[in-house]
């Protein structure tokens, strides 16, 4: 499991803020199928990265962006060379490769159990080392956002710190 640093808490963090305070981004999901959504975080990411580039001093920061970031199907290194686990391949919603090598999964119901595939399908990704780190970003379709408020419980709260500290896995919920 790679070492956590300062450093990289800090870029998922702002990458998490960046992604939540886009106008772009949408709240309510409900009429929304997953990779609909999933197709409108693809260029907030982008336009993360492009930012964090250019304030790094990269002349062509689109050009280093568009080196770092896949999406699931795109074709290249990220799409054919996966290894297999319990005879499938750890594959996320999205690869960050530069600065940190981060899988990016998306999920969305009003049902936990779908808030719990996604922090399953987290730690293959970590534990399998294909990647050093996870941030997962789960939107709570609930009117009365049940899944959200049950992150203030205690058993919620350790979950979530331990996968962040044991497995690098960053749960974030909306």
């Amino acid at each position: 499991m790679k070492k956590k640093t300062a450093k990289v808490s800090s870029f998922i963090e702002q990458m998490h803020n960046f992604i939540i305070s886009n106008p772009q981004f949408r709240r309510d999901t409900r009429n929304k199928t997953e990779t609909q959504i999933q197709a409108e975080l693809r260029p907030i990411l982008l336009s993360y990265l492009e930012k964090y580039f250019q304030a790094k001093g990269y002349k062509d920061y689109t050009a280093k962006t568009n080196k770092s970031f896949y999406w699931e199907g795109q074709e290249g290194q990220y799409g054919k060379c996966r290894a297999t686990t319990f005879g499938a391949r750890n594959y996320p919603d999205f690869i960050i490769t530069n600065p940190y090598l981060i899988a990016v999964e998306y999920k969305q119901s009003s049902s936990g159990s779908t808030i719990k595939h996604g922090i399953g399908q987290s730690i293959m990704h970590t534990l399998c080392e294909d990647f050093h780190y996870v941030y997962y970003l789960f939107h709570d379709q609930n009117k009365d956002k049940k899944i959200r408020e049950s992150f203030s419980n205690d058993t919620e709260k350790f979950i979530i710190e331990k996968m962040w500290k044991d497995f690098n896995v960053f749960i974030a919920l909306v």
